[in-house]
């Protein structure tokens, strides 16, 4: 804790006098306890948290990222970011493909890592003839996707986010072709469907809605909190929410308010998990003063999810910058100053994590 603080001092001088200069802080925590190790000694007597990642097949092929993902010591939970969404496991009607989500599962289960997985019902990657159907036949095959799905990954996946971003900002329900079609009971009969598949096969995975800006108290997190004890009202079971938790270096994230948010679901006897953490800056080579921002969010996020109890844990959408879906802004906890394939360098966001599960 002492180093981190000495690094964000340092940052603070270096910034000063020089006028906060495109400088990467690298990383200077220096302990052998990797990120997941820490998450784990938080309530251990409740079986403890979990450090995750998202990646992709593409990232497989990187020798160098992988080398980070042999063994469990910074991350025991992996999301994949596109293999299990409905336009790569059924492009076709009645034709499932699962290659590339089978590859990433195998290969999470060789490094002893779990599988989070995502997402059964979305408004965006799903294939055109899917879109085209009418309520009763979307709501069919809406319910058959799951099965089959469900049924194929049966218990290598921990978690499913079953339904994803139904919600929009001012806490109504979205306008997607899902929404227009049938209102909202695609949410509830897709949680019905995951239910009823769950209990049939004697699945282990948690059923959650996923969303993001939901991380305080405002109009959407809201109208989440409403729908989700309403279907629970109906013994619809949502058994947790996924906080996305994407955020600019600029964003105000106080630890406190995440946690007050946090603690009204759980009471609600439901889980809730940091699902896709990343926090962008304005390009690949930040100031100084944009990555003191970037840490200050990564460690209230993380340390209010280590004081909830009911918080499982924190997953980051990707772990190196080369990688994510906003790579241009520098959002994560590695970079690759050479390019794909060659050395990861940890930076500061990386000990922000750190700082988070110690605090």
């Amino acid at each position: 804790m002492n180093a981190f603080i000495a690094l964000v001092l340092g940052a603070s001088v270096l910034a000063s006098a020089f006028g906060d200069p495109r400088v990467m802080i690298e990383s200077t925590y220096t302990d052998t306890k990797g990120l997941n190790d820490l998450a784990k000694s938080a309530w251990q007597n409740r079986g403890g948290k979990y450090m995750g990642t998202a990646t992709g097949i593409k990232q497989l092929s990187d020798p160098y990222y992988i080398q980070k993902l042999n063994g469990t010591s910074d991350f025991g939970m992996i999301t994949p970011v596109n293999a299990m969404k409905w336009d790569a496991t059924e492009p076709k009607q009645g034709v499932f493909t699962f290659e590339d989500a089978d590859n990433i599962v195998a290969f999470a289960n060789s490094t002893g890592a779990r599988v989070r997985c995502h997402a059964l019902v979305w408004h965006k990657q799903v294939p055109e003839w899917v879109q085209v159907l009418q309520k009763a036949e979307l709501l069919e095959a809406m319910s058959n996707h799951i099965t089959k799905v469900m049924t194929h990954f049966g218990n290598s996946c921990t978690a499913w986010d079953v339904v994803n971003e139904a919600i929009a900002e001012d806490g109504s329900y979205r306008e997607s072709f899902w929404y227009k079609k049938t209102g909202k009971e695609y949410i509830s009969t897709a949680f019905k469907t995951a239910n009823e598949v769950k209990a049939n096969l004697s699945l282990e995975a948690r059923l959650y809605y996923n969303d993001f800006n939901i991380n305080v108290v405002n109009n959407k997190s809201d109208a989440v909190f409403e729908m989700a004890t309403d279907l629970r009202s109906h013994k619809i079971w949502v058994e947790g929410i996924g906080f996305q938790s994407h955020y600019s270096n600029n964003d105000s994230v106080a630890g406190a308010k995440i946690f007050d948010n946090f603690r009204r679901f759980t009471v609600k006897h439901m889980d809730v998990a940091v699902t896709e953490l990343d926090v962008k800056t304005s390009m690949a080579n930040p100031t100084v003063s944009e990555q003191q921002q970037q840490v200050g969010i990564i460690t209230n996020v993380v340390s209010a999810c280590k004081k909830t109890v009911r918080c499982v844990g924190v997953t980051v959408w990707d772990f190196v910058d080369t990688y994510s879906w906003i790579k241009s802004s520098a959002p994560l906890l590695f970079y690759q100053p050479e390019g794909p394939s060659t050395p990861l360098v940890r930076k500061a966001t990386y000990d922000a994590v750190t700082a988070g599960w110690i605090l």
